[in-house]
């Protein structure tokens, strides 16, 4: 062997490296990107952290018949789980009709690979499209909209279940059997139709739920991560501001709008600060086992909160400063849970327990007389 055909396959196997490397890279919450096919226009992804957009470019050919060509941002997944997105194409004409966003699962990188997608095409054609076996030809369910931006695919056993929908309006549904294995690759993928030609997608909104596995009882829900996030009811768009790995929940907003504030999966409060994005504990002096019945007063200055106590029949109702402070207790006996101030102030509205029957009562904001509000056998 020649020194010139050394250097030779010692400089293939360092591209090998370095492409491997490439596609490898992090993006976010995916763990790399590739062209799938052979002889691609190459494609690009970007994740932009500030505003938690995925720009991604691809070409190729087609994702159809018996083999796909375009570009992919994936990261590999075994069990059950449930993507969402809100996807966008860059420019309301691209060279071609049939260009391609949306979500897909494979069951490997090759070409051929089966595979199940849920598409956006460029003329507005939404489908749910599979390759069920390696080499197989390409089937589609087609979607009764078009032009849906909002895209989630769902994986239950071998049960693959599209939902679209434009955004503000309902969900359609579509579903399929499709056996592609435990281990997938999972992510977001922009197809051309042309081979020549790069077209830009930008997906926003990215979620990857995995649902609880195991056998659920009352504490389970405690135990889960939760994200905090802000939604924009005009646009519909979603920022996470905070992640946890155990459950917080029933963010208020405070009325001068700069903080959140919410129960953890401990029964303590927190006031989130939006500016700094840090919580801070909430003082409730001795009472700590507060539930999501806390709701602050129209004047921003108190909360009300029901917090279990177990020598007084369970959750009471308490009034605190909005700052913190020792809590007042409003109702006598539980179950008492708290849903609303009057918009004067003066009173509390709860769900309470009272001789085995659940209603709606209502009590003077510094307590005293609890006045029946419905009489309805069953729980109110």
């Amino acid at each position: 062997m020649n020194i010139k055909t050394i250097f030779s396959i010692i400089w293939l196997v360092m591209i090998s490296v370095l492409c491997e490397q490439a596609s490898a890279q992090k993006i976010g919450v995916f763990d790399g990107q590739t062209d799938i096919g052979t002889h691609v226009k190459p494609g690009s992804a970007t994740f932009i952290s500030q505003t938690q957009q995925y720009v991604i470019s691809g070409a190729g050919t087609n994702i159809w018949a018996d083999h796909d060509e375009f570009h992919f941002v994936w990261k590999k997944m075994k069990g059950d789980f449930i993507l969402y997105t809100k996807a966008e194409f860059v420019g309301w004409n691209g060279v071609e009709e049939h260009r391609k966003v949306g979500w897909m699962v494979r069951k490997s990188l090759d070409g051929n690979s089966a595979q199940i997608n849920a598409v956006e095409h460029g003329d507005g054609l939404t489908s749910l499209q599979f390759r069920k076996t390696a080499g197989a030809i390409t089937e589609e369910i087609k979607s009764e909209i078009n032009h849906a931006n909002i895209i989630q695919l769902e994986r239950k056993g071998n049960i693959y279940t599209m939902r679209v929908a434009k955004f503000g309006e309902p969900f359609v549904t579509k579903e399929t059997n499709i056996d592609l294995g435990d281990e997938v690759y999972v992510g977001l993928f922009v197809g051309s139709h042309n081979a020549d030609v790069a077209e830009t997608g930008v997906f926003r909104d990215v979620r990857i739920t995995v649902p609880f596995a195991g056998i659920a009882d009352q504490s389970t829900q405690m135990t889960l991560g939760s994200n905090l996030e802000l939604l924009e009811v005009a646009t519909g768009n979603r920022e996470i501001i905070y992640s946890v790995p155990n459950s917080i929940q029933a963010p208020n907003w405070t009325n001068d709008g700069k903080s959140l504030i919410y129960n953890d999966s401990k029964g303590l409060l927190y006031n989130f600060d939006l500016a700094s994005r840090q919580p801070k504990l909430l003082n409730t002096g001795d009472v700590k086992n507060n539930n999501n019945d806390h709701v602050l007063s129209f004047d921003g200055k108190s909360i009300g909160l029901s917090s279990f106590v177990k020598e007084l029949g369970g959750s009471i109702v308490y009034t605190v400063p909005v700052t913190g402070g020792t809590p007042k207790q409003i109702t006598p006996k539980g179950p008492s849970y708290l849903h609303g101030w009057s918009p004067d102030g003066k009173s509390l509205v709860f769900c309470g327990e009272r001789d085995g029957e659940y209603d709606v009562y209502k009590v003077p904001v510094g307590g005293g007389k609890e006045i029946r509000l419905t009489s309805t056998k069953g729980l109110d």
